[in-house]
């Protein structure tokens, strides 16, 4: 049996409930009420319509995840993202709608975006050409997070097109960390561009030249403002950089990749092997561990997925062959894939 590890306790991530405008329309178009939703996950549906309330990021990912099961909706976090503006990220809108570029624009969401979502992470990478804006969470418990992730980077989009006023833009690419859903039209619809699922990260890819462009609207004297805002918060906000956080990252990636090791996981948070080992000892944990339990807890969603085949699914959690991730099943689960499935179905 496979044993969680165990660390201090600190105060959960939040985020605004601002991202969550309009879910009751979308959920009553199924016919299904937000209390019910709410009902699943122990929220109270009257603290949603505050949009500066603050829900724990893991009550919000399981809400949305919620709302996706009950309403049968499975792209409603893409829907909900798509139909959000500016003001649906509050004061950390005006750090993209007044910054003189596209490059300055993505410093301040990344450097502020725990204003409004505490305990993730957006990044920027200049890849040749290209360059990658990605947005993940950084919470260990947290391994399933479609519906956060759509709606994140369908957000991303709009602000991108606010931003250049250009209402037609479309990026190259759309990546998504978990497995491609039976249905992705509405993914292609709503971006306009090739989306690939499984990927290392969740991220928008866009022609480089991107970063120069110029933003419509920039105020430098807004962007001071919201600099003494975010500093003022910063003070209580758990930070980002949890160690069993990062390693969970990169060993979700790496999976993704077709391998995973310590030694490539130690150097991607630019710590020697030795002192990754050490500081996963003291948190309760070892590398094998943390794999053997993601590749565990991952498979069990997987295999919910029925149109996932076996060996798509060993393929996502890095086997070359169905039959090493069987025997590997077998070995936590005390039963088969095939049998796991079964059960869960009926």
């Amino acid at each position: 049996m496979l044993q969680a590890a165990t660390k201090p306790q600190a105060r959960q991530a939040t985020m605004r409930c601002a991202s969550l405008a309009g879910l009751d329309a979308l959920l009553a178009r199924r016919g299904v009420s937000l209390g019910q939703v709410c009902a699943g996950v122990g929220v109270d549906p009257a603290l949603l319509s505050r949009p500066e309330h603050r829900l724990p990021v893991r009550q919000f990912v399981a809400l949305l995840e919620e709302a996706a099961r009950v309403s049968g909706d499975h792209s409603i976090g893409l829907r909900l993202g798509a139909s959000h503006g500016p003001d649906s990220f509050g004061p950390l809108g005006d750090a993209i709608l007044h910054a003189p570029d596209v490059a300055g624009a993505i410093a301040n969401v990344s450097r502020y975006f725990f204003v409004h979502q505490e305990g993730a992470c957006l990044d920027l990478r200049i890849e040749g050409g290209k360059v990658v804006i990605s947005y993940s969470i950084r919470d260990a418990e947290i391994l399933e997070y479609r519906q956060d992730a759509e709606l994140s980077i369908a957000k991303m989009l709009n602000f991108a097109r606010i931003a250049i006023g250009c209402r037609g833009w479309t990026p190259s690419a759309v990546y998504f960390e978990h497995p491609e859903p039976r249905d992705s039209s509405e993914h292609r619809r709503i971006f306009g561009a090739p989306v690939y699922f499984s990927q290392p990260y969740n991220a928008l890819v866009a022609p480089r030249e991107i970063l120069a462009a110029r933003v419509n609207g920039a105020d430098l004297g807004r962007l001071t403002e919201l600099h003494k805002l975010a500093e003022a918060q910063a003070a209580g906000s758990p930070r980002a950089d949890d160690l069993l956080a990062g390693v969970r990252q990169q060993i979700l990636r790496g999976l993704r990749a077709g391998g995973v090791s310590i030694e490539k996981v130690a150097a991607a948070l630019d710590l020697s092997e030795r002192t990754l080992q050490r500081r996963l000892g003291e948190s309760g944990a070892t590398f094998n561990e943390l794999v053997e339990r993601m590749r565990y807890e991952l498979s069990q969603r997987y295999l919910r997925q029925d149109h996932l085949s076996l060996t798509e699914i060993g393929y996502l959690l890095g086997y070359s062959e169905l039959s090493a991730f069987s025997r590997a099943f077998r070995r936590w689960a005390g039963v088969s894939p095939i049998e796991f499935r079964k059960v869960t179905a009926a």
